[in-house]
């Protein structure tokens, strides 16, 4: 297995946003069985350490084409952007603000007496969030609008940081 192609070449799969993870996740399933490290252990010092770092780098393409902001990230870096540069920060006022909004709804849910209600709305307000940056990536990069894309997929940054932080509180609300 050559581990400098791009990981959609290493699943044999087309470039683009929309994947079927159910092929992903065979494709990737039969890819570790045929290089999994245990299956060399009779080998020489050389091809152990292949069978390592291609285990490491199927790993790695498996995490990145499952999850869709690193999916649309990559998709991006391919075409040699960086939409995470730390120099990137123009965002629309609008989407900010609403994440201000956000971020303040959050930190009343603490001090909510019944705090699930809000919880369990908030977090299906966000995967509807998700899913439309989801479908505006998909469309933007499938028209060629790489800019708008690469906005699609800052702001679905935004929204799965959000996430993982409505997460971790309510694991300490309802704890």
């Amino acid at each position: 297995m050559d581990i400098s192609q791009d990981y959609f070449s290493c699943y044999s799969l087309p470039r683009t946003f929309e994947l079927d993870l159910g092929v992903l996740r065979q494709s990737h399933r039969a890819l570790q069985q045929e290089h999994h490290p245990d299956r060399f252990v009779s080998f020489g010092d050389a091809q152990q350490r292949v069978a390592v770092q291609t285990t490491a780098y199927l790993n790695q393409a498996f995490a990145t084409l499952s999850a869709p902001l690193k999916r649309g990230i990559y998709l991006l870096q391919l075409l040699g952007m960086d939409p995470m540069a730390p120099t990137n920060t123009q965002m629309p006022m609008d989407f900010l603000l609403q994440q201000i909004e956000l971020r303040e709804g959050m930190e009343e849910l603490s001090q909510a007496p019944d705090p699930e209600p809000a919880i369990e709305a908030l977090a299906q307000d966000l995967q509807a969030q998700a899913a439309q940056l989801e479908t505006d990536f998909s469309q933007s990069y499938t028209a060629n609008h790489y800019l708008s894309a690469e906005t699609a997929v800052r702001k679905l940054q935004f929204i799965v940081k959000l996430q993982q932080q409505l997460d971790a509180l309510e694991g300490e609300l309802l704890d």
